[in-house]
């Protein structure tokens, strides 16, 4: 078969490239979203990046398919985005799978753009192997993606795996952006724990550690703080502990649910590795039954790759008859 052109639209950059059934990536590109321009200036980009990697491919292949990841919830049957949030305004309602198949004259298949970073992970990555699997993406929000006997767990309307909603004190926490209390994305997310490192050592305090306003700083900031020691250390070693605790809560009631063969976690803030792992791990040592204990719980392998990786084998299932991951021997 034909490596598979895939697409993840994120509200930042939007990328492109050919993968073949290994997971190598070639004739990659990449743009600027420029989310705010709207949701019919970000679909025209779409296209003239696939169509850009098509053309450095040498034209289209009679069998090509199209896997897209984007932003958002998405119909699995119809890949019409049923609900995006502001990172791409006018998204919600967009028939993105019907539009790139007009335009491409190519078949398509969409997906959350979690989802599909799930499927990257399941089969090319940390989780490949794996028939039961948990992927959780930690960034500026939390999200996931559940794989149940080889198959990406979409939900009724593609809603399954919004993981970062889960409540870890649904009395007396803290109001979340969807309206509910205690979601585990208030607690565990970059903006939270970057907010928390700021409450404990203080507004001023927290200009002169790091030399920059409190509202521009970032996990990453508070990571190499951590490391290199100093001023403001602790609490930035105490702050990442706490936050991988507080997604840890969240992980020990998924594994009573879902019972994985393994727990990947991605994304921005997962890229600090300790103390954020050593959190989730002692958290699921206090919280979880001793049948779902030692779960492994691991970094995810792909990066940014993996929601291209996931992409094209979401086309491949789709179109082309691919079964569902075989457990390594």
């Amino acid at each position: 078969m034909a490596a598979t052109l895939a697409i993840d639209i994120g509200g930042t950059k939007i990328a492109a490239a050919l993968v073949d059934e290994m997971g190598q990536l070639s004739h990659r590109r990449q743009c600027l979203t420029l989310a705010t321009e709207g949701a019919e200036a970000i679909l025209r980009r779409v296209i003239a990046l696939a169509r850009a990697v098509l053309a450095d491919a040498g034209g289209t292949a009679a069998d090509m398919l199209v896997g897209v990841g984007t932003g958002g919830q998405v119909d699995p049957e119809s890949g019409d985005i049923l609900f995006a949030t502001p990172l791409l305004p006018g998204w919600t309602g967009l028939p993105l799978r019907a539009r790139l198949a007009e335009a491409l004259r190519l078949p398509v298949a969409v997906a959350n753009d979690v989802h599909v970073m799930g499927l990257g992970e399941a089969t090319q990555g940390a989780g490949r192997g794996c028939r039961y699997l948990l992927c959780l993406a930690v960034g500026t929000g939390i999200g996931g993606a559940v794989l149940l006997d080889g198959e990406l767990y979409q939900g009724a309307a593609g809603a399954a795996g919004g993981l970062g909603h889960v409540s870890i004190d649904a009395i007396a926490g803290r109001r979340c952006n969807c309206g509910g209390v205690g979601c585990v994305e208030m607690y565990a997310a970059g903006p939270a724990l970057a907010a928390d490192w700021v409450a404990a050592v203080g507004a001023e305090a927290a200009r002169l550690y790091l030399g920059k306003p409190p509202a521009q700083i970032a996990v990453q900031d508070l990571a190499a703080l951590q490391t290199r020691g100093g001023p403001g250390a602790d609490a930035a070693r105490h702050a990442l502990d706490q936050a991988g605790r507080y997604l840890g809560y969240a992980v020990a009631s998924l594994l009573h649910v879902l019972n994985p063969e393994m727990v990947v976690v991605g994304g921005g803030v997962a890229q600090v590795g300790e103390p954020f792992f050593a959190g989730i791990r002692a958290a699921v040592q206090e919280r979880a039954l001793p049948s779902v204990r030692q779960t492994p719980i691991v970094p995810a392998a792909l990066g940014t790759d993996a929601a291209l990786i996931g992409a094209a084998e979401l086309a491949r299932r789709r179109y082309g008859g691919r079964g569902p991951t075989a457990r390594a021997s």
